[in-house]
């Protein structure tokens, strides 16, 4: 694996602001991420005359904070005497902590030890579901954990002045999503599921030690994860790890520059014999000893037992710092130089909070952009065309309830297992009886092999045709695999021109999505050729390239990303006709209560009476919106031409709306 060696690099030690206590092995549960071994059975714990040593340092100390940790501390003796007598002399305290040990009779005064202390409590809570918490830390200990917390909360833990911190780790080999995000998805599910408020959370990697690393070794995925690690490696983390500032001491009084260390047995570089208690540390700055492990610490915005260590600024770019460090050259979609791949705050609203029950390991390793989802799906028979793990056919497996079906295609093998394993998890979080999603491992191209003709009543696509070789070919067949009245409602990018061959064959281009690019009105023809006879734009915006080199390349070409709504309708012709036509949005759609948005020229208010085109006529009364609408007229006299087809309120807000850089 080519990487930068920890070997080379020489990074001291700051004043010590955390002391971190491990009390010993000794556990009430196995976890298979613990990079100690934790167990009931284990015999690695403190006993009274060194605890009376270690107090009597950190009472000298002048450090930000103590931290007891373990195994389980609690089920040390000497826990409760450390946070006594360490309180009482101001200092501030926190204990880590599982929960379920708490749930434990013996055990459960210490919530009012840790109330009386003012300790700050940092508990091990990996999931909001019952299902990933306990396939990672046993069975029983989702149910066990909410218990505690609401005691906890009783006791005004996560409200005000006591601290109460939730620690997430990602259940398998895979990176925690951002630790912003994942904090306001704790929120909402816990307070609505469970009423129970905490005060942050923090997403903590996984170090490829201990249990976690015998795991990967058992899947044969140690050197996956190992390449996951390095790559992400971000050097401006490295001013702010966390071993700059803190020192682990073991059962024995031995220090270690992190708990982590400590698991390994690397003591303190020029420490190696010495005690906590002997330890002179108005002079102590030594080398930090690092190893492969530590990548796990440096990775995007950073990890580290109190979270990340890069606040989620918005102006902070990870990737251009990468960039910068290794001084390589940009290469594919993994650099992003371009806005044609954006965030989900694109995504709908009524998509984004759906975005919390979906597993974290899906949404971290889905490289799609902004959501094409369109609203009204109960019911429907929905087939997602390049779908990755899976992220946008969950979130319309909710949207289209437990008797609609979702479908999802995509070429990629590694992703379609990530979306495969949590098929009946998430049928469990909908409260569905049965699961209403499922995945195939094809190419796009191949989905007559997949689905009769006149079977979907949606197809959605997500910044994947521009991918394809021949796209004519796969419109057609998306066409006729649609039913009458059905829709292709997809985002994708294209080019104000033609594309040369050479752009066209630019790799990096082609990974950003760029070089596949079709002529707006190439993409149309081929539309209408389809049967497609009438495309609508949704919503439109300029790719904003910021990447000189790229400029370079494509010089005065500009890229847009638009949404397309694509309806299989008999009857549409190529020209807005009129016929006499009104319609009238009546409300009723959930997502939708006050205005219905059919394109970006047709924006319907609720109750107010619109004329309109005879194909929107088709449009609202010949597919699922025909119940949303009351649309009066025929087709037996034509009116002409109608000159100035689009609403009321979308001409409105055409007048004033600016166009800049956005996604679809």
């Amino acid at each position: 694996m080519d990487r930068l060696s920890w070997e080379d690099r020489t990074i001291k030690k700051a004043k010590i602001e955390i002391i971190q206590i491990n009390l010993g092995n000794r556990g009430n549960q196995r976890c298979i991420h613990c990079h100690i071994g934790a167990s009931p059975a284990g015999g690695n714990n403190m006993d009274s005359t060194t605890a009376r040593k270690v107090l009597e340092k950190l009472i000298e100390l002048d450090s930000g904070g103590i931290e007891f940790t373990g195994g389980a501390p609690e089920l040390n003796p000497n826990l409760k005497f450390f946070l006594e007598e360490l309180s009482g002399r101001g200092k501030k305290t926190a204990v880590r902590t599982n929960l379920t040990v708490l749930d434990l009779p013996e055990y459960s005064s210490f919530i009012d030890i840790y109330r009386r202390c003012g300790t700050r409590v940092i508990a091990s809570f990996p999931g909001c579901f019952k299902e990933m918490t306990d396939r990672q830390r046993g069975k029983g200990v989702f149910e066990k954990s909410i218990r505690v917390l609401r005691r906890l909360n009783d006791e005004g833990y996560g409200s005000g002045a006591l601290n109460l911190d939730l620690v997430y780790n990602p259940e398998g080999n895979h990176l925690p999503p951002s630790q912003e995000d994942l904090e306001k998805d704790y929120r909402k599910l816990l307070k609505e599921m469970h009423g129970i408020s905490f005060s942050r959370l923090i997403t903590i990697t996984n170090t490829p030690i201990g249990g976690f690393k015998a795991h990967l070794v058992r899947q044969g995925r140690l050197d996956e994860y190992m390449k996951l690690l390095v790559n992400n490696f971000n050097p401006a983390t490295l001013d702010s790890i966390m071993c700059r500032e803190l020192l682990s001491v073991d059962h024995q009084g031995r220090i270690y520059d992190c708990d982590f260390n400590l698991a390994l047995g690397i003591r303190v570089a020029g420490y190696e014999d010495r005690y906590f208690w002997d330890i002179d540390f108005s002079d102590f700055y030594p080398v930090i000893s690092c190893g492969d492990h530590c990548y796990a610490c440096t990775v995007n915005r950073g990890s580290s037992c109190h979270g990340v260590l890069i606040s989620d600024d918005p102006y902070f770019d990870v990737k251009e710092a990468v960039k910068h460090y290794y001084g390589t050259e940009l290469t594919g979609t993994s650099d992003l130089k371009t806005s044609a791949c954006c965030t989900t705050d694109s995504m709908p609203l009524y998509a984004r909070q759906v975005l919390p029950y979906i597993a974290e390991e899906i949404k971290e390793k889905y490289y799609g952009c902004g959501s094409p989802i369109p609203v009204a799906l109960s019911g429907m028979n929905v087939l997602d065309i390049g779908c990755g793990t899976g992220r946008d056919c969950y979130i319309l497996s909710k949207l289209v309830g437990e008797n609609g079906f979702v479908t999802g295609i995509d070429m990629t093998e590694k992703q379609i297992e990530v979306a495969d394993k949590y098929v009946a998890e998430h049928a469990g979080r909908f409260g569905y009886n049965a699961p209403n999603v499922k995945f195939i491992c094809d190419d796009i191209e191949n989905i007559l092999d997949h689905f009769p003709e006149g079977s979907l009543d949606l197809i959605i696509s997500n910044c994947v045709v521009n991918l394809v070789e021949e796209k004519e070919d796969l419109i057609r067949k998306i066409y006729r695999i649609l039913k009458p009245g059905g829709e292709f409602f997809f985002s994708d990018i294209y080019a104000d021109r033609r594309l040369p061959d050479e752009l066209r064959r630019d790799p990096v281009l082609y990974g950003e999505c760029l070089g596949g690019a079709l002529y707006r009105k190439d993409f149309e023809r081929i539309a209408r050729r389809s049967g497609f006879t009438d495309p609508r734009v949704v919503s439109r915006g300029v790719v904003d390239i910021s990447n000189n080199e790229i400029k370079n390349l494509v010089q005065n070409i500009t890229f847009y990303s638009i949404t397309y709504r694509l309806w299989k309708l008999e009857g549409l012709e190529e020209a807005c006709e009129d016929f006499g036509h009104v319609a009238v949005y009546k409300g009723g759609i959930p997502e939708s209560p006050f205005n219905f948005v059919l394109d970006e020229t047709h924006i319907f208010e609720k109750d107010r009476p619109e004329r309109v085109c005879g194909n929107t006529a088709l449009m609202l009364a010949q597919t699922r919106f025909r119940d949303y609408f009351s649309v009066t007229g025929s087709f037996d006299r034509h009116f002409g031409a109608f000159t100035v087809c689009g609403t009321t309120a979308a001409n409105e807000q055409n007048s004033f709306k600016e166009r800049g850089s956005s996604c679809c």
